[in-house]
């Protein structure tokens, strides 16, 4: 038996199911023949150090690339082997005799405009089981009615490992309480609205002291730098930028708390949060929004705080409580961690994984 990977979501391109992709494709090439059907070019060095990894590149125009995977899959794929779409879209490229087809299903693609669910419908008919990211995503299936297909809920965290790291923070009372924002800058993460607030707070002298580092690129940069100045924030935030794996390490393990209350935009949403589950891996609480499927990763008042950040009230209770009560905060980070060991780890959603295709 082998696997297909049928994507137009993989490294090196970055972001969320890229990466399940890529953890997925690692994690079954271990002990099986993979073959990867790419949307753009994907180098031969990929699977040069794992002779089980096969990759066949798509040179054609975008229009043509489901033909050219079809044919291809076609002529490759034996009747027990297993397809897996990283999105609806991708089953256009599935040939109908193939039945054994698996298709993972973030959030935001199902609120599209209505004109389009018709056309989603009817590709998810195509297949086995859809692999639902959150519990608002498995929600937002069952409004399209999808009669013939199975689906499951699996967080998509397949990359993250146990780590072996300690805090490198020490109990000094002086320390100011590090925050930690790791993400797109753009609306939809709830940066702004928590500036606003921590400026008013801080100018009334109702928190302890504070930094917070946040951490990324994106459309709302340039915002948030004149925001930060605007707000009497300089020596208190700092825009970090885009970082590597390493840096990124060092942030997580000297951080007390990780803050994107996320809220939907238009038709944009947080499928899921990786990065609430990332600082959980580290004993970080989150403060996260109320929107999409957020709640699944973080459950408010236990491993983190679960907030509106349009509700400036509350937005600003749960601020003064996570900066300046810490044993609150170690708390919620021992069961964010807890929860991480139980429910998030890579290698059991894997596990859940192989057991959901395997039926």
């Amino acid at each position: 038996m082998k696997y297909m990977i049928v994507t137009q979501t993989f490294p090196p391109r970055t972001g969320g199911m890229q990466n399940v992709m890529d953890s997925i494709c690692k994690r079954l090439s271990i002990n099986n023949e993979i073959h990867i059907f790419p949307d753009h070019f994907l180098s031969k060095k990929y699977g040069e150090s794992n002779l089980n990894i096969n990759i066949h590149n798509n040179f054609s125009p975008k229009i043509f690339r489901p033909f050219i995977k079809k044919f291809l899959l076609r002529v490759i794929c034996k009747s027990n082997d297993i397809i897996i779409c990283d999105s609806w879209k991708s089953l256009n490229a599935i040939p109908k005799t193939i039945k054994k087809v698996y298709v993972f299903a973030h959030g935001q693609e199902f609120l599209a405009k209505e004109k389009k669910f018709k056309k989603i419908k009817k590709s998810l008919n195509r297949a086995s089981c859809i692999i639902c990211s959150s519990h608002y995503t498995a929600n937002l299936i069952d409004k399209l009615k999808i009669s013939n297909t199975k689906k499951v809920v699996i967080p998509p965290t397949y990359s993250l490992e146990k780590t072996s790291k300690n805090k490198t923070k020490s109990s000094k009372k002086s320390e100011k309480v590090s925050l930690l924002t790791i993400c797109r800058l753009e609306k939809r993460k709830g940066i702004l609205p928590v500036l606003r607030c921590l400026s008013n707070l801080n100018a009334n002298n109702l928190l302890k002291p504070f930094k917070w580092n946040i951490c990324g690129e994106g459309l709302q940069l340039e915002e948030l730098k004149e925001n930060i100045k605007k707000l009497n924030l300089s020596d208190n935030v700092f825009l970090v930028g885009k970082i590597n794996g390493n840096l990124k390490q060092k942030f997580l393990e000297s951080s007390d708390v990780f803050v994107m209350p996320s809220y939907k935009v238009n038709n944009s949403i947080e499928g899921f949060g990786i990065s609430y589950v990332e600082a959980a891996a580290y004993k970080i609480p989150s403060i996260a929004g109320l929107d999409g499927g957020v709640t699944d990763a973080v459950i408010d008042s236990k491993t983190g705080w679960c907030v509106d950040p349009m509700n400036k009230v509350n937005l600003a209770n749960i601020l003064k409580e996570a900066i300046n009560n810490k044993d609150l905060r170690q708390k919620y980070g021992l069961h964010a961690e807890k929860q991480f060991l139980k429910s998030f780890l890579g290698e059991k959603v894997f596990r859940k994984f192989m057991n959901t295709i395997s039926i």
